[in-house]
């Protein structure tokens, strides 16, 4: 399946939810990253993928399981929903970096931050401006 269009939101399962919590506070100090299949603007499955930089700083996907996963979305008939990752130290905005590496403008871009004890997820577009901001929705 084929989506050019620019998502207007991120609707996501509570579990999905949870799943990226637990994957990105399992992987804290370092960044998290992964990926969220779906349709239009609707995930139906988290893909955790190791974050090979091994950094707090930035995070480089491990090339092999990005793939695997990739192709497992197109097998499955889906689209690649979204792109998610942590900012263990920083905000939950992207970073010149994110906005320079941003490959796919189809996905929206999650980003996990720590505020306090308490995590926080932003979702993004990123367009040629620059990044916009679009919601989240929960669904139970």
């Amino acid at each position: 399946m084929l989506y050019t269009m620019h998502p207007k939101r991120i609707i996501l399962p509570i579990n999905h939810w949870r799943a990226m919590l637990a994957h990105v506070r399992r992987c804290t100090p370092e960044e998290a990253c992964g990926l969220l299949g779906g349709e239009a603007d609707k995930a139906h499955y988290v893909l955790p993928i190791n974050n090979i930089a091994r950094s707090p700083e930035r995070f480089r996907m491990d090339p092999l399981q990005q793939v695997e996963a990739l192709m497992q979305i197109d097998e499955r008939g889906d689209q690649l929903v979204g792109i998610y990752h942590s900012h263990p130290s920083g905000p939950a905005t992207p970073s010149e970096l994110d906005i320079k590496e941003a490959a796919y403008p189809e996905a929206a871009y999650l980003i996990w931050s720590k505020s306090g004890e308490e995590w926080q997820c932003r979702a993004f577009i990123m367009l040629l401006e620059g990044p916009r901001e679009i919601p989240i929705h929960l669904e139970e």
